[in-house]
């Protein structure tokens, strides 16, 4: 039997446990329709329950607020097409959650919206571009994040910034852009004519770089909160927001450009 020790010893669990996660994940997004949006909307809930624990320790109710009210909120937007009351309630999550929270009380109802827009600009991106660009986009963050794993454990070196996140390193940075670049490179031909290549790769290795941004942020999140990981909901990984934070940069640079991409 193969033992996994020292550096590794947490692989065979983070394996099993991804492999689950994105069985699930694939299943949802595949069938699409009532089963996705159900999957969004609990998706940004738990991120909420973890969320409130995280900044309001001490409460057990504030973190079910937090994520009832954060998974009313996603779905009124994803079925929503006014802009005005989609921002009214969008305020309102905002004033609330600031309220539930005990801590941080600001960057956590900042951090809310930014869970809560990105769930619907994901579903948008699966519903409005399809199959092959949600997968481009789940591709680049989980390349971009493996890569950096891997690198990270086996080369090591310089930290980019120790304070916020300890285990982040400039080789680790680096080898998430060139996967990054690599993938986008082999899937190009799926989804972009053969004209735009520079333009694709440049692009993936954008949204690559913003995973990582969206990776710090939640790292300064668990910092200011003196917590290791958002939960311990997935064995191996911690929380979904460990696992989904590089989504949330993702998807906002996704977000500014939507109308030019379709």
């Amino acid at each position: 039997m193969v033992q996994f020790n020292g550096t590794w010893h947490d692989l065979p669990l983070r394996l099993a446990s991804a492999s689950i996660l994105i069985l699930i994940c694939a299943t949802c997004i595949y069938a699409g329709g009532q089963l996705f949006t159900f999957f969004i909307i609990l998706l940004v809930g738990v991120m909420h329950w973890e969320l409130g624990k995280m900044l309001t320790p001490m409460s057990r109710q504030a973190l079910w607020f937090s994520a009832f009210l954060s998974s009313a909120v996603s779905f009124y937007l994803l079925i929503s097409n006014n802009y005005i009351y989609s921002f009214l309630v969008l305020f309102l999550n905002f004033y609330f959650q600031r309220y539930f929270f005990h801590h941080n009380r600001t960057f956590g109802g900042l951090y809310s919206l930014a869970l809560i827009i990105c769930g619907v600009i994901f579903y948008d991106v699966r519903i409005e571009l399809g199959v092959f660009h949600t997968l481009w986009l789940i591709g680049i963050v989980v390349i971009t994040d493996t890569a950096g794993y891997i690198t990270g454990r086996l080369v090591g070196g310089p930290k980019v910034l120790p304070r916020v996140s300890p285990n982040k390193t400039w080789s680790g940075v680096l080898s998430g852009w060139l996967a990054a670049g690599i993938f986008a490179w082999v899937f190009q031909g799926v989804i972009m004519p053969q004209n735009l290549f520079i333009v694709f790769v440049a692009f993936s290795i954008i949204l690559s770089v913003a995973a990582q941004i969206g990776d710090l942020i939640q790292s300064h999140l668990k910092r200011i909160s003196n917590v290791k990981d958002s939960s311990n909901l997935l064995p191996g990984h911690g929380g979904f927001m460990d696992r989904f934070d590089g989504f949330i940069g993702a998807t906002f640079v996704i977000g500014f450009l939507f109308e030019w991409i379709i």
